[in-house]
């Protein structure tokens, strides 16, 4: 968790063209929610969003809120322009540390150039594993590799290693990465496409 509160702004207009309104002066519009609280409507700065989001993002933050002082959330969902890739809209989930939350958390798929080099191709069918564990931790990444896996092996949910407490909530055989021999799959490394909804992108749905 950074030392640091992100500090939020709260907005009380909210129409489109003030959120509109919003992302042109260089703020993104976002709500903060919890167990036994009032939803509020906030605004974030879109540099210090986006140097959060940086490198898988931080999924546990502390946020800065007008009089509410400092909480421990998690980033449950960010909206983005499908095109640009600018944050459009950020979801922040107010939690307790004492107790397990859902999360999605990006899946790193090391040693892709060692199977290419064998004329292999590695399929990643899955780019996030949703867990419950404690805020405090959870992870950037989580990793799986296949560097020496041969035609036919495939690597399932089951087998990534979570952190201690931590519980699966995919189907334990859920395909993460199927090793191919070479023009008979996607390209090495390549994602299967998602379709935006309503024009946005979203991720770190929990």
């Amino acid at each position: 968790m950074d030392q640091q509160a992100l500090p939020l702004e709260m907005r009380a207009d909210l129409r489109r063209s003030e959120r509109t309104r919003l992302r042109r002066s260089g703020r993104i519009p976002g709500i903060v929610y919890g167990k036994g609280r009032e939803p509020v409507a906030v605004s974030v700065e879109e540099g210090r969003m986006a140097k959060l989001r940086a490198g898988q993002g931080t999924a546990l933050v502390d946020i800065g809120v007008p009089g509410q002082g400092r909480l421990p959330a998690v980033i449950q969902e960010v909206q983005r322009d499908p095109v640009s890739r600018k944050i459009l809209h950020v979801d922040f989930h107010v939690v307790s540390l004492d107790e397990p939350v859902d999360v999605e958390v990006p899946v790193q798929v090391l040693g892709v150039d060692e199977v290419d080099k064998r004329g292999l191709v590695a399929q990643i069918l899955l780019r996030h594993i949703r867990i419950r564990c404690l805020p405090a931790q959870i992870p950037e990444h989580l990793s799986v590799d296949v560097s020496r896996a041969r035609e036919g092996d495939v690597i399932r949910a089951a087998d990534v290693q979570l952190p201690e407490s931590a519980h699966l909530l995919e189907e334990a055989d859920e395909v993460l990465v199927n090793v191919t021999a070479a023009g008979t799959g996607a390209g090495a490394g390549e994602l299967l496409p998602e379709e935006p909804e309503m024009g946005q992108d979203t991720e770190g749905r929990g």
